[in-house]
């Protein structure tokens, strides 16, 4: 392998193709990968899985690999042939047990500068990490997506398994078995143009079956969910890895055998229905979830975020207030830095749970998908943020900025959340301002068109706060 180091670049939206990769075996790795493989009561499959990750074109010295075994009846063991340096990592039994609190525990666990998530019933093709890890050396911020098989794998063994993969004569070795595709997952990738379309479902794209990604990045996600067996595990981690600005990379050649059929295509309307309160609750996009009907969710849509360093006690209770008042009703509001402010703001917002309060200063809105960036001191009109979404929609900003008034002072930002992730990962000495708009595209409006102006308090003959009339 030939020296192919560089510093990964950073691409706007989802232009990975504009990044060229180092062919298979023509280059040198130099970052460490852990893979984990969630794992439960299943033996013979995990058998076959660590024999095949035996076989790798990756460097065995840049490879662990963890296992982890989510309370096995019978605990899991290493068969003869496996990766030299792999461990069992034992859950003990708990409500919270699935794929999602397996693959977390095994993230923790990891040292490896990239993750790499496998099921313990896939065989991996020889150079799958390999096509893998070579994304993360040149491509900031890849979340990338393995390809698979369905196919039967009966009294096929370890030692076929090895040669197989040494020889790479997986197609011989199953020649004549029945074998599936992964359907809806190839035809989504292929009509949303290998990914290279940005639009908020990118994210359904990620199967944690074979997605890798740099471990800072999975940590500033949030990593995978609880939830138990209830089915959205894999699309709510995507969902919430590409918010946190993830460029998702479909990568063919990290090719695979999953041994069986796939479990939703046996069950696929009931985990449908088993999951849908939770994926309305947790991806906030129209597919999942129906809009703007004046419910509050677990993940809102927009999270606005009042700086209250910027305003007085006064101004930041009638800011929030009309930020309430908003004709769109999918928000969220956090009032930061909150531990200077008077009780009296904390008890006249108590009984609204759509608001909140942060000691410290709070930097994103993630995990909702727009993060709303509001100085205290300035009214927000009932049809502002609905206006501020069309403009970032018809735009294609990751960011619109509206101007509050002709005077000096910071203006209301509607930043996508995962630009402004990415825009920080990646902001140099030109500012994080020119860094969004290298990557993501920035949009000014006047605040006066769509009803952002100063803030004018008014007290009533009681005392009660509100927000006067600029007339």
């Amino acid at each position: 392998m030939s020296p192919t180091a560089r510093t990964p670049v950073a691409v706007p939206r989802q232009e990975w193709t504009t990044v060229q990769v180092p062919d298979l075996g023509a280059w040198t790795p130099s970052l460490t990968v852990t893979v984990v493989l969630p794992a439960k009561d299943c033996q013979d499959e995990l058998d076959l899985t660590l024999t095949a990750l035996s076989a790798q074109t990756y460097p065995a010295e840049l490879m662990d690999v963890v296992v982890v075994d989510d309370a096995s009846a019978e605990p899991l063991r290493l068969p003869a042939v496996h990766p030299e340096r792999t461990r069992v990592l034992r859950l003990p039994p708990g409500d919270g047990h699935g794929s999602g609190r397996a693959r977390h525990a095994g993230a923790e666990a990891a040292t490896g500068d990239v993750v790499l998530f496998l099921d313990a019933d896939i065989v991996a093709t020889r150079t799958h990490v390999e096509a893998h890890a070579r994304w993360h050396h040149v491509l900031a911020d890849a979340v990338v997506l393995g390809h698979k098989l369905f196919v039967d794998f009966d009294d096929i063994t370890a030692a076929d398994v090895l040669a197989a993969t040494r020889d790479d004569t997986f197609d011989q070795l199953l020649d004549g078995r029945k074998q599936k595709r992964h359907t809806w997952h190839e035809d989504f990738i292929r009509e949303a143009a290998r990914l290279t379309t940005y639009t908020d479902d990118t994210f359904i794209a990620v199967v944690g079956a074979s997605v890798s990604a740099p471990r800072a990045l999975y940590a500033e996600s949030g990593g995978f969910s609880t939830f138990g067996l209830r089915g959205i595990v894999d699309t709510e981690f995507g969902y919430r890895i590409f918010t946190a600005g993830a460029v998702l990379v479909p990568e063919p050649d990290a090719r695979s055998y999953h041994q069986g059929a796939r479990n939703f295509a046996t069950r696929g309307d009931e985990i449908k229905r088993e999951r849908s309160g939770l994926a309305a609750n947790h991806l906030p996009i129209p597919l999942f979830r129906p809009s703007d009907v004046g419910r509050m969710w677990q993940v809102p849509v927009v999270h606005a975020v009042v700086d209250a360093t910027s305003g007085t006690p006064e101004e930041v209770q009638v800011t929030v207030d009309s930020i309430l008042a908003s004709a769109y009703t999918d928000l969220v509001v956090t009032v930061s830095p909150s531990k200077a402010l008077p009780r009296w703001i904390e008890d006249y917002f108590a009984a609204d749970a759509r608001v909140r309060f942060a000691p410290e200063p709070v930097r994103t809105g993630f995990p909702a998908p727009f993060s709303l960036v509001v100085p205290a001191g300035v009214a927000i009109g009932r049809s502002a943020v609905g206006s501020l979404l069309a403009l970032s929609s018809s735009e294609q900003a990751g960011l619109v900025r509206a101007t509050v008034s002709d005077e000096p002072g910071p203006p209301v930002e509607l930043w996508a959340t995962r630009a402004l992730h990415r825009a920080r990962r990646h902001t140099g000495a030109d500012g994080l301002d020119e860094t969004a708009r290298r990557l993501f595209g920035v949009h000014w409006v006047s605040g006066a068109e769509i009803g952002v102006r100063p803030a004018v308090v008014g007290v009533t003959k009681q005392g009660m706060l509100h927000e006067a009339s600029a007339g």
